[in-house]
């Protein structure tokens, strides 16, 4: 069966790349698609393939498992990744992450300050909440030592932290350690697996994330990417998109329920 075969440039060097016919399976049920159609699998693998991933380390610049606690701790719904930045930043210059205070009115006087984000001054969302998350996390860090755990056995053991769930945890866990047995599933991944196809609509990230998260790595198995890596990709990808992304998410749902009619 033919192949779809792409020509792009590598800075000076012209190259190429083949993809599997739009009609063959990458997994049980799921086509690869056209490459040149936005959000099929065949369109999300070859720009993955032809854009440098050196960029996408940005985000893991944290250097122990306690920074990465802070800074996931920091982030999540509702908190753009610039916010979270900013107040990692700053958590950091008055040496909290050094301290690690277990009194969460230390993490207050941070949190509830202002921040200059894009040159406007804004405040940081939930700062009583977050503080006190963070202060039963440098407890729950203080108790046990968790050097020698990667992977699932870490995320699992961080499920115990105050405040982190499923997603925060496998976040932290990949940032640390670069694992690929784990995924970061949100928002952004949902709506870019429902229009791929290997996610349905009614599933649910917090009621059924492990077996999303299942999915997702038997996903990236098929097209041959590291999670590690293309879970991020995706995430930038369908933020950067959008009402893009979401009008193609809000097709699809409309398509899918005209056929169940």
């Amino acid at each position: 069966m033919l192949k779809q075969q792409i020509f792009y440039w590598d800075e000076s060097k012209e190259c190429s790349l083949f993809v599997p016919a739009a009609d063959n399976e990458v997994m049980d049920g799921v086509k690869w698609g056209d490459c040149f159609t936005l959000f099929t699998p065949a369109y999300w693998y070859s720009q993955f393939k032809m854009q440098p991933h050196a960029s996408n380390q940005e985000y893991r610049k944290k250097s122990n498992l306690v920074d990465e606690v802070v800074f996931c701790l920091l982030g999540g719904f509702g908190i753009t990744a610039e916010m979270s930045s900013a107040v990692f930043d700053k958590c950091k210059h008055f040496g909290l992450l050094e301290k690690m205070p277990s009194d969460e009115k230390e993490w207050l006087k941070v949190l509830g300050s202002s921040f200059l984000i894009d040159g406007s001054t804004k405040r940081y969302r939930y700062p009583n909440q977050k503080s006190r998350y963070l202060a039963g996390a440098m407890q729950f860090l203080k108790d046990g030592p968790f050097n020698n755990l990667e992977g699932k056995p870490l995320r699992d053991e961080l499920l115990n932290v105050p405040g982190v769930g499923a997603k925060t945890a496998g976040w932290i866990v990949r940032n640390h350690t670069n694992t690929d047995d784990v995924a970061i599933l949100d928002i952004h991944i949902h709506r870019a697996g429902v229009i791929a196809g290997f996610f349905d609509k009614n599933d649910d990230i917090q009621s059924d994330y492990y077996e999303m998260e299942e999915r997702f790595l038997t996903f990236c198995k098929s097209l041959g990417v590291k999670p590690s890596l293309f879970d991020y990709f995706l995430w930038d990808q369908m933020r950067l998109f959008g009402r893009i992304a979401i009008n193609a998410y809000n097709e699809v749902i409309i398509k899918n329920r005209e056929i169940t009619y």
